[in-house]
């Protein structure tokens, strides 16, 4: 019984009403209402999973309802002769996906596929495991789902360098009117209408209200001679700004609402959910997708595919399937027992966003302490009443960008997030502990925590040269992949790692803005990095190879090229090489990553796809 079925409230009120009297029924009926307004059923395409049966036939199917799957969903379905499936592997968003404030509460959540890269020997050395989390979404609208919300599109010349590469269609010019396609660009647009569009399902605001420490943050970088940047997704990336953030009506504006809600009732579109793909089916002695194996809670089947098959499950899951279905690297699928269809690059070229986070810490007062009873009413006043805290993801939305070789430069090589930890809110969400670090780390923390403001600088590298893999366990589709991330493999992105620690993050300490609210740095204590000295390259190297996280970008892993590029896996008009009706279409195809946070550049990813697939199946007549 769904807390949105007015059976179910009566039955609790008529439970509890006799004992707790008229006050609290209503306030419970008011929670109750707020929460099915927020994330009820109806809000969602309802679970065809009844309707689809062993041979039920679809003109496309798309693999993956997250930051392009969603997109692409919503756009085909637009003509409506045709018959869209959409399968993910999760369900319905929930109050934790939802709120803005709270969306490290995803991390470990049923929303989250909790990917671990294998151990490495250079990285990520104080985690338990000693393996960094890799969270990923699992629930309709993938990944913004549980994302932070930061709608930053990359650098011009990320575009224009996947086109010089030989990708024809993708230069910056090519790709900008399909990032205003999906915008509605909630601000000032009189200064900004090339850049943003205001028509478009997903909703991005920019606030201009700030809170203090994000006020010092603004005002602390320019005294380092990083400018203050009015758009971030503008002209130009370069500088400290406010970010734009996908929120809207103090809501998470995830993929799944901006583009799956509105359509929920669409007849030519069934989405079925907790659905897993398990294996691609070709037409006999062809290289030809016939069909997609599905599986949903241990019942298989096999659905038709007409047209096209898409993939869009992300760049772990969309390369694990093609070479679950005999798709990738020859030698590495005969070890795996799988019959090669077509030896590609799957699962190569894997790129992320790695960081190192350097604390500083300032005092509170005792009115500053975050308490059980301040969070309880926050969180009812949300609920009901949409004021409070929770509305927004403030303090933390303000980022930087910089070239750590050339101050004048236009691409930036280090972006810079700023995370604001109130005092004692260890206990209730625990940064490094929800990560999956050590003990001792975790109890250094909630030490600085219980009376300090703690302040979390993630130093992330933009474009590494370092290079990871994605492979099978086995063959068994319920085996998780095995993910390489090799941080650091390549030295060179420790040195510009370092060379921005020195340059900018260590420096804040000194500005006048710091050190107006006591903004002081402090370093944990990890017993192989403090034999050395706190002031040498090899102490900043062995505490990023101590604390390394990932800002959770995987991409690359099913390469776009031209015919010409022996690592592409699809082609600049995202079909798979060699085989017949599939396509990919999400963050693995990116050749090389964005310079930025990159839900974004996905979404743009999945209005071009949608476009390419009209364009092939559309006739127009002159």
């Amino acid at each position: 019984m769904s807390a949105c079925d007015p059976t179910f409230t009566s039955t609790v009120i008529g439970s509890y009403g006799d004992v707790v009297g008229t006050t609290f029924a209503q306030a419970l009926t008011s929670f109750l209402a707020a929460q099915c307004a927020l994330v009820g059923d109806h809000l969602w395409p309802e679970d065809a999973i009844n309707s689809v049966v062993d041979g039920s036939s679809y003109d496309f199917v798309v693999v993956g309802a997250g930051s392009a799957g969603s997109v692409l969903a919503n756009r085909l379905s637009e003509v409506p002769e045709w018959k869209v499936l959409l399968v993910e592997a999760g369900g319905n968003p929930t109050v934790n996906t939802e709120i803005p404030q709270v969306f490290y509460n995803n991390l470990g959540s049923k929303e989250d596929w909790g990917y671990r890269p294998e151990p490495q020997s250079g990285a990520c050395l104080s985690y338990e495991t000693k393996t960094c989390a890799w969270p990923s979404g699992k629930t309709l609208g993938g990944s913004a789902s549980i994302n932070a919300m930061f709608y930053v599109r990359g650098n011009h010349i990320d575009f224009d360098g996947w086109a010089e590469d030989g990708n024809n269609g993708w230069s910056y010019e090519d790709v900008l009117p399909y990032f205003k396609k999906s915008e509605n660009f909630v601000a000032d647009i009189s200064e900004n209408d090339r850049y943003h569009g205001t028509k478009g399902e997903l909703y991005t605001t920019k606030d201009k209200n700030l809170k203090p420490f994000e006020e010092v943050v603004l005002k602390a970088y320019p005294e380092l001679g990083v400018q203050n940047l009015d758009d971030i997704n503008g002209e130009n990336q370069m500088g400290v700004t406010q970010s734009q953030i996908t929120v809207y009506n103090k809501t998470r504006m995830s993929t799944a609402r901006a583009f799956l809600s509105p359509i929920r009732n669409r007849n030519n579109l069934h989405v079925i959910k907790n659905t897993l793909a398990t294996k691609i089916i070709f037409k006999e002695n062809s290289n030809a997708v016939s069909g997609i194996m599905l599986n949903n809670n241990g019942k298989e089947f096999m659905v038709n595919v007409n047209k096209e098959l898409i993939l869009s499950a992300g760049a772990i899951n969309s390369p694990h399937l093609l070479m679950l279905s005999g798709i990738g690297p020859q030698e590495h699928l005969l070890e795996q027992n799988i019959t090669v269809k077509m030896d590609l690059a799957v699962g190569e070229n894997l790129q992320d966003h790695v960081f190192v986070p350097l604390l500083y810490t300032a005092p509170a007062k005792e009115s500053d302490d975050i308490t059980m009873s301040l969070v309880v009413n926050n969180f009812f006043d949300y609920m009901v009443n949409k004021e409070g805290i929770l509305c927004d993801t403030s303090p933390h939305r303000i980022i930087a960008f910089v070239n750590t070789t050339d101050s004048t430069g236009t691409s930036p090589d280090l972006q810079f997030h700023h995370v604001i930890f109130t005092p004692k809110i260890h206990i209730l969400l625990d940064f490094f502990e929800k990560h999956g670090l050590n003990n001792d780390i975790i109890q250094q923390f909630h030490e600085i925590n219980n009376n300090k403001f703690a302040m979390l600088i993630y130093n992330t590298l933009l474009k590494p040269k370092s290079r990871g893999k994605v492979l099978l366990q086995s063959n068994n589709p319920f085996d998780r992949p095995l993910i390489y991330a090799n941080y650091f493999n390549d030295n060179e992105d420790m040195k510009t790692l370092i060379r921005g620690m020195r340059k900018f993050t260590l420096k804040l300490g000194e500005t006048d803005a710091f050190k107006q609210v006591g903004l002081e740095l402090e370093w944990f204590q990890i017993p192989t990095c403090d034999k050395l000295d706190k002031t040498s390259d090899e102490f900043l190297e062995c505490i990023s190879r101590h604390l390394t996280f990932s800002l959770y970008h995987p991409s690359g892993t099913v390469k776009m090229g031209p015919e010409d590029d022996p690592s592409a896996v699809v082609t600049p008009e995202l079909k798979v090489r060699n085989i017949e009706n599939l396509r990919v279409i999400d963050a693995s195809v990116m050749p090389s990553i964005v310079r930025g946070n990159t839900n974004a550049a996905t979404i743009m990813i999945g209005e071009k796809g949608a476009e390419l697939i009209k364009q092939s199946h559309i006739k127009t007549t002159e």
